[in-house]
């Protein structure tokens, strides 16, 4: 992970490098706030703001990518190899779809109006929980920043 780091030019601090293991043992696309909360025990010095400008730093130099940034908070994914995502609209749970094709063709007027240098698949929908919940009429275990008036 170190030479990972200082091959896209991203200074190797311990924090640093604890956020990057952090984010990439994890499979629950986890937002800043979640890995500041595990990490404070380990460095007690730690802030929000730090965990913020290291997935930031990680995102734009290719070694995380943002997930979801639609909802209340962004979350991360520490697996950049192609693969989609599956979001709840209604949690937020975040989902990977992996090897399964999907391709799409741009017009080619695209090429000469914009440059792209990545993409993002992602289906919004209902976990199955919140099918649960929602076919029972509970709001239990539903995110209330989620839900609209």
């Amino acid at each position: 992970m170190v030479k990972l780091l200082k091959e896209r030019d991203v200074q190797v601090t311990p924090q640093r490098l604890a956020i990057f293991e952090r984010l990439v043992i994890r499979k629950d696309h986890p937002s800043a706030e979640m890995i500041y909360s595990e990490l404070t025990h380990e460095f007690p010095s730690l802030t929000l703001v730090t965990v913020y400008n290291t997935l930031q730093k990680l995102s734009s130099s290719g070694l995380c990518c943002k997930v979801n940034p639609l909802h209340s908070s962004a979350r991360y994914d520490g697996n950049t190899t192609a693969h989609m995502h599956l979001i709840c609209s209604t949690c937020e749970k975040v989902l990977d779809l992996h090897d399964v094709p999907f391709s799409i063709e741009l017009p080619d007027w695209v090429a000469g109006e914009f440059q792209v240098a990545n993409h993002m698949v992602a289906f919004f929908g209902l976990c199955r929980q919140c099918q649960i919940s929602a076919a029972a009429g509970s709001t239990e275990g539903i995110n209330p920043a989620s839900r609209t008036a």
